[in-house]
């Protein structure tokens, strides 16, 4: 995916320090979600972007439960689809969605998830 909104100095801290990432991910994820309430959907972008990423960083360091993980994940991935569609970038969605599948599908074939909850997550994204 050719998106990016954290910088690599976040990206790096955020790695090297996960338990920040569970809050830093919810900051964004509120934050994001204010502005699509209010149908602000430029100002929403790098917040559920940020969110994006960082839930895949809280994959990457399991920091939390995997029901978890896979949780925030899913609902930022949904998220940041739904903003680039509002933006009329339906393309960018697409790769978001397929992007989100792929890292999935990977955590499903290494065999470090509970088959049941990754599948409910991944089902969901099958259908958007």
């Amino acid at each position: 995916m050719k998106l990016k909104f954290l910088c690599s100095t976040h990206r790096a801290h955020l790695l090297n320090d996960p338990s920040r990432a569970v809050m830093f991910w919810q900051s964004g994820f509120d934050t994001a979600q204010m502005f699509c309430d209010s149908q602000a959907w430029m100002e929403a972008l790098p917040h559920i972007g940020c969110a994006y990423e960082t839930a895949d960083i809280i994959l990457i360091t399991k920091v939390t439960d995997a029901k978890a993980c896979f949780e925030m994940f899913t609902s930022s991935t949904v998220s940041l689809a739904f903003t680039l569609l509002k933006l009329g970038r339906t393309e960018d969605a697409g790769d978001v969605y397929w992007s989100a599948i792929q890292r999935l599908e990977g955590e499903l074939a290494m065999g470090n998830a509970n088959y049941y909850d990754l599948m409910q997550n991944l089902g969901f994204l099958y259908e958007c």
